[in-house]
């Protein structure tokens, strides 16, 4: 296979996993106390970097993760998830044959790391924006102790998503490594 027709095997896998990420992340998802909800959009992403070189996964993510915040009328959470979404991919490798590696396994929890810190401290920014009228205004209210303590209301359902995630995931490699699904595709 030549090198154009490779790099367009990726970007079309790459938009798949993105078109993916959204429909999982926007259309089954279950509310958690808090105001978040539970979906298996990062399983999808957990996937395309056991599949994909990282610049391929991380794009995807992004994209993937802002659309599903833009289809679901999330708008103020749009940015920090086009940030954080490619973040969570970075820990896994797809250097392996298999998607289901120790490492990749391992790597679900600081990639769910990344997500339960990456929301909370966007749940402290968004809180403080609130606040931004208030007497304090916006730097009062970031360096206000009762605005980090209130994000930490994020942290319980964050914490479920990624745990969630990492258990989606650990099933479907082990289904996508039964039926050698890099080798078919030639990724492998």
């Amino acid at each position: 296979m030549n090198k154009s027709t490779n790099s367009l095997k990726k970007i079309a896998i790459t938009a798949m996993f993105a078109a993916m990420t959204m429909v999982l992340t926007y259309f089954i998802k279950v509310p958690t106390p808090g105001g978040g909800y539970i979906h298996l959009g990062d399983t999808m992403i957990y996937l395309m970097a056991c599949l994909l070189p990282t610049p391929y996964a991380m794009i995807g993510a992004g994209i993937g993760g802002a659309l599903a915040d833009l289809m679901g009328g999330y708008f103020h959470y749009i940015i920090p998830t086009f940030l954080i979404k490619p973040l969570i991919s970075l820990p896994f490798t797809s250097k392996s044959e298999k998607m289901l590696t120790v490492c990749n396994a391992v790597m679900i929890v600081p990639s769910g790391l990344i997500t339960v810190f990456g929301y909370y401290l966007t749940r402290v920014a968004l809180l403080a924006l609130d606040k931004i009228t208030s007497q304090s205004g916006f730097f009062g209210s970031l360096f206000d102790s009762v605005t980090w303590y209130s994000a930490l209301e994020s942290i319980p359902g964050d914490t479920i998503q990624a745990i969630g995630s990492g258990i989606a995931f650990i099933i479907l490699a082990l289904a996508l490594d039964g039926v050698k699904i890099k080798k078919r595709i030639g990724l492998a």
